[in-house]
């Protein structure tokens, strides 16, 4: 039992689901920061970190239930719960954490025990949303928007009503876990239809070792802001991550690859990262160059003493591109991979196959570049280095590493798919600056940062709105294939 993806369509509704909540995630993220200052931000941070270290064992059922379910097994009903149980598990880790962590940062204990309700949430989400990348995509973009929008009610009414604080903000967490968690299930229920398979569950277990590597690689990389906090405080934090959730915005543009995994593990052709690859690049380039562009009036947005972050933003915008290229190529290696496709997979074969490959690779990645982060900030403290620099440092250090696993791993992709995209890249590439040039010139006749929050907001906005026209206008003019997709979209709305 299966539904059809298709590639675009699907990658298309998932992406306007993530740029409606870049929206909503950016007057969330707003809100947050006009209220807490850089320190009680960071500590905020560790605590998403903390929810993060605690979700790894759910790793065992998420990696699997994708490939299965986007082979026509129905195992939702056993992801679930399985993965109930595992939270069990996940909460023995978050309390050894939080009793390791809230002394030494200076923070109070109580954010971090609230922030223990996140932990059964992240495991639901987890399992939910593995359910819904091999069943049917799209649904990962409705729930997100919905679930943001659950968010930014409760986190107005916690911090602006209630003046809750870092605990106002966990509970809109804690929301919108649970919403999207709630949406996603309901969607996928088809999958739920078959009982509880203990020989799945046991299969899973057999096979931990495997996602407990592939995972291992996202626990070590969000480790950053654990090593930072710890080493150097919550403050320096809190300034980094107001840029990195900006910056962020750039790495939407990986929801159109939403359906390459499932496509590729339903035998699709070699040729689909390539047009992956072209289709996201159509994105991402103009936002990491509009980020570039405006990196300073949007961090004025969230309150002047963020401001030090700005030349960080511009560095983490092409630190975010490539890591939208590195997700296709992570997708075109696991996707195009058989060694798992029998029953009883070999163990010898899965060793030698991608599924090992990528996570090693990411693994690595994620040491050198915490291990770099903890070098620039200790040299930079050392030698007296300003905030605003420390930023710098910082980003400079991710975006190094992450350019050169990402051509590590490129390299051997090749060898099972075509990567390259077509010359319409040099024309996103010739709009897009042109577009950033329009960008700041605009912002600086129209946004004035004596307005007020609201009024400069929505006149950011009109800039944005401004330059995503000049962009699209500029590409409209100069690819043919751009005219193409762009009039098929047209008239597929008009029927």
């Amino acid at each position: 039992m299966g539904v059809s993806i298709g590639l675009r369509s699907t990658g298309l509704v998932v992406f306007a689901g993530r740029i409606i909540s870049a929206f909503t995630g950016l007057l969330f993220t707003v809100m947050v920061a006009r209220w807490l200052d850089p320190a009680n931000f960071g500590i905020w941070e560790v605590i998403v970190t903390l929810v993060t270290f605690s979700a790894y064992p759910v790793g065992v059922v998420a990696f699997w239930v994708t490939r299965d379910v986007a082979r026509g097994r129905m195992v939702g009903r056993t992801a679930l719960a399985f993965g109930g149980l595992l939270s069990g598990l996940g909460l023995v880790l978050y309390f050894g954490f939080t009793a390791f962590t809230y002394q030494r940062i200076a923070a109070s204990v109580l954010p971090f025990l609230l922030g223990a309700l996140l932990v059964p949430l992240s495991y639901w989400s987890a399992v939910t949303n593995s359910i819904v990348s091999g069943f049917r995509p799209s649904v990962y973009g409705y729930s997100l928007v919905i679930s943001e929008l659950a968010k930014l009610g409760v986190a107005y009414e916690g911090l602006f009503v209630y003046k809750l604080g870092i605990e106002g903000v966990i509970l809109a967490l804690i929301s919108s876990y649970f919403v999207q968690s709630l949406v996603s299930t309901y969607f996928v229920r088809l999958t739920l239809a078959e009982k509880f398979d203990v020989a799945q569950a046991r299969r899973w277990s057999r096979l931990a070792w495997l996602p407990a590597v592939s995972y291992l690689a996202t626990v070590v990389a969000v480790a950053d802001t654990y090593v930072a906090a710890l080493s150097f405080g919550p403050a320096i934090v809190g300034y980094y991550q107001v840029a990195f959730l900006v910056a962020g915005v750039v790495g939407y543009s990986s929801s159109l690859t939403i359906s390459l995994y499932p496509l590729l593990l339903r035998g699709g052709n070699e040729r689909l990262p390539a047009v992956t690859m072209d289709f996201t690049l159509l994105f991402s380039i103009p936002m990491a160059a509009g980020c570039i562009a405006l990196a300073g009036p949007i961090l004025y947005l969230f309150g002047s003493r963020y401001a030090p972050g700005a030349e960080g933003l511009a560095i983490l915008a092409v630190m975010s591109l490539a890591t939208s290229v590195s997700g296709i190529v992570d997708q075109a290696l696991l996707g195009t991979e058989k060694a798992d496709a029998v029953e009883k997979p070999r163990v010898w074969d899965l060793l030698r196959s991608n599924l090992l490959f990528v996570p090693v690779a990411n693994i690595l990645y994620a040491v050198v570049y915490v291990s770099s982060l903890y070098l620039a900030l200790s040299y930079g403290i050392a030698h007296g280095f300003s905030t605003s620099s420390l930023v710098a440092a910082w980003a400079t250090a991710q975006l190094l590493a992450t350019a050169v696993f990402v051509a590590v791993k490129a390299r051997r992709a090749k060898r099972v798919a075509r990567l390259m995209p077509g010359k319409s890249v040099i024309y996103y590439a010739i709009a897009s600056v042109v577009m950033a040039a329009v960008a700041s010139s605009v912002t600086g006749l129209v946004a004035n940062q004596s307005m007020g929050t609201l009024t400069y907001g929505l006149r950011l906005l009109v800039v944005v709105l401004l330059a995503a026209v000049v962009y699209f206008g500029l590409v409209y003019a100069m690819d043919r294939k751009f005219r193409e997709l762009a009039d098929s979209v047209l008239g597929r709305m008009r029927r």
